[in-house]
């Protein structure tokens, strides 16, 4: 009976070390991407033909190529990742037939590693071409040039890029990205 108590109490001290062991940041940046926009697709009106696409599979490469290059290492959000910053991305896409234009948007609010929303930024862009020319690879282009856009003023914020350099404080704990989705946004005045 004792030997059982005893084994008992060691796995509980055990899970209860495994369990109190912190979190840490596996890259800079963790971009959240909502799984609507994996599975919703939107249209694209042209007069002759319509152009339907998921916008989250056709966003991923570019922003995590785009973030990477500006921001350093940067991942897309999934199980157990953890991050200096997280980014929640938001994008439209619209395109106007009669002037042969696509415009993307991207809205991007920033969160630190333990999940306290800091800002939020919004890229725009619009970019010349056809419906049904390989719409996709437009879709991206246009995709790209707002992330840029939003690249850029998270570089221009000086806390942020502290944050991304340097992670949290030693008081703060990480919060997975996958949590993303319930934290609380910006406080609007």
């Amino acid at each position: 009976m004792k030997k059982r108590v005893m084994g008992l109490a060691a796995l509980l001290l055990a899970s209860s070390l495994v369990h109190a062991e912190e979190l840490q940041p596996t890259s800079k940046v963790a971009v959240y991407i909502s799984p609507y926009e994996y599975t919703n697709e939107i249209k694209l009106w042209h007069f002759m033909k319509d152009y339907w696409f998921a916008q989250g599979p056709l966003i991923e490469p570019v922003l995590t190529k785009t973030l990477s290059a500006r921001l350093g290492e940067t991942v897309m959000c999934d199980a157990g990742v953890t991050a200096n910053v997280l980014l929640w991305v938001k994008p439209k896409m619209f395109y106007n037939p009669h002037m042969r234009n696509f415009y993307g948007t991207i809205n991007a609010t920033v969160y630190t590693g333990s999940g306290k929303a800091i800002a939020s930024y919004t890229g725009e862009s619009r970019l010349s071409g056809d419906l049904d020319i390989l719409p996709a690879n437009t879709v991206q282009a246009t995709y790209d040039l707002a992330i840029h856009q939003v690249a850029d003023k998270i570089q221009a914020d000086p806390a942020i890029k502290k944050l991304i350099d340097d992670g949290l404080s030693d008081r703060e704990s990480y919060t997975p990205c996958a949590m993303i989705a319930v934290l609380p946004g910006l406080k609007k005045p």
